[in-house]
């Protein structure tokens, strides 16, 4: 069994992907200082009365755009060249920027328009740089690849945020913004130079009219594929659920900070400890998945962020805060790098872009629904008793997703029929899909003492996977996707 290092190094052997970890960083880092920026706008503005309304109202400007937007991502991402979209997107935003240096007090439309504006654009880039991970790097490398690009990339988006917290006490929002613009063009530099142009397999035949005219069809096709994908269904519920938990706990936190009449700094304070323990978590899923099922990282994940919160929840105090702020990060990371690793291997390339967006909108808008739940569930039921409340959720959730997807297998294989035809394939069922296949190769290999039949399938968008099934089981495994 390859340790993690190595496993990262053969993750690294893609040079399209090293420049792919590259964009996340530098540009969810400018992300993270242009979020700290909005903070210290809205949710540390001395005229801003209530800070659970404030921090509401962040939310919603931060995460409506990748709702609202979400859907339509997917439409474009399956048709474009995402290599193109990479490049184009920080630019468009780097020239809209500006609008952030309003007051959101005295300028609201300008200010809160031309943010939205803004992170509208970035939804393209986030769910493109997530869709084409198994484009860049083999199945077997695919956990690895999550865990340094989505995950790191969320790491540099809470350093950003830390950074940016403490340069906007020191000296104003102003340079803030201004830097994250200059790292979102830095960003599109790096995606210029990726050699694939990432065209999807299979491009669609009608105009981009009538395909725009359609996305609300799209949209429930992506909702209907989940519906029939219980390995992709389950782990989003999970991470959904999560982002509602921690969004919860996140406006204690800032409230505790606003009544000790600190600022923005505190915020940074707060984001480095979760950041830390993302940092913790992303170096040690790589050992958590050579022992245990994806889905048994996520349960044990969830039973130990429900333990630490209901222990936090017995003394709130600001240091047992920040260790609240850790516990969440940490298994926020032992949480979402299987979760999309799960779902890119449960949906077929050519509607990842589709099921990604209806993945995004949950995401987001648990976001939204977290923070406004806070607004009266603080003041009715006090700090102590809302964390210790989302910890027993997150205990009672642990043992569920195995449960959920425990009997579903990954892939299913049709095969043909009569006297020994039933030993070729001729159809898979992926992703809630049945698609047509041929037979590229098969072999017998022995891998980890079993006994495996093999199998190199060919589907009808260029996609070749291969599968294999140990001697005497029922249930067939996707090995590798190729592109």
């Amino acid at each position: 069994m390859k340790g993690t290092t190595e496993r990262a190094r053969d993750a690294l052997r893609s040079r399209d992907f090293r420049r792919l970890f590259a964009i996340r960083l530098v540009s969810q880092s400018a992300d993270g200082l242009f979020q700290a920026a909005l903070v210290a706008s809205v949710v540390f503005n001395p005229d801003q009365q209530s800070t659970t309304a404030g921090f509401a109202i962040a939310t919603l400007v931060v995460s409506l755009p990748f709702s609202i937007i979400g859907p339509f991502t997917g439409v474009f991402i399956d048709r474009w060249s995402r290599r193109r979209i990479l490049v184009i997107s920080p630019w468009l935003r780097a020239a809209l920027v500006g609008f952030a240096l309003f007051n959101p007090m005295k300028a609201p439309i300008l200010f809160y328009g031309g943010v939205l504006v803004v992170l509208s654009v970035n939804r393209f880039y986030l769910a493109t740089a997530v869709a084409v991970v198994p484009r860049l790097v083999p199945t077997e490398d695919l956990l690895m690849a999550n865990s340094m690009s989505i995950v790191g990339g969320t790491v540099a988006l809470l350093a950003g945020v830390f950074v940016g917290g403490w340069v906007s006490d020191l000296f104003g929002k102003e340079p803030v913004i201004v830097l994250a613009g200059a790292m979102w063009l830095a960003a599109s530099l790096i995606a210029s130079r990726i050699s694939s142009s990432l065209v999807p397999h299979q491009l669609p035949e009608a105009p981009m009219r009538d395909e725009i005219q359609r996305v609300a069809r799209e949209f429930a096709d992506g909702v209907k594929r989940l519906a029939h994908t219980p390995r992709a269904l389950g782990p989003i519920t999970s991470i959904t659920l999560d982002q509602m938990g921690q969004g919860i706990v996140l406006v204690m936190s800032l409230f505790v900070f606003r009544n000790l009449e600190e600022g923005v700094g505190s915020f940074s304070n707060l984001i480095g400890a979760g950041g830390i323990g993302v940092l913790v978590g992303i170096l040690t899923v790589g050992k958590l998945e050579e022992r245990l099922a994806k889905e048994r990282i996520v349960s044990r994940a969830f039973l130990a962020g429900g333990v630490a919160l209901v222990a936090v929840s017995l003394h709130i105090t600001g240091w047992t805060v920040l260790l609240a702020s850790f516990a969440v990060g940490l298994t926020f990371a032992w949480k979402k790098v299987p979760v999309d690793t799960m779902v890119q291997e449960a949906i077929p390339d050519g509607y990842r872009g589709r099921v990604f967006a209806v993945y995004d909108v949950a995401y987001n808008l648990s976001r939204i629904v977290a923070a406004f739940i806070a607004i009266p569930l603080l003041p009715s039921i006090g700090k102590a008793w809302t964390v210790a409340l989302i910890g027993t959720a997150f205990l009672l959730w642990s043992p569920m997703l195995p449960r959920w997807i425990g009997r579903t297998p990954e892939i299913v294989i049709r095969f043909y029929e009569g006297a020994r035809a039933e030993e070729w394939p001729r159809a898979v069922l992926w992703g809630g899909v049945e698609e047509t296949v041929e037979v590229e190769r098969s072999w017998r290999e022995e891998r980890n003492g079993q006994r495996l039949t093999c199998f190199r399938l060919a589907m009808e968008d260029g996609t070749l996977v291969d599968v294999s099934k140990p001697e005497g089981a029922t249930s067939w495994r996707l090995d590798r996707e190729i592109s």
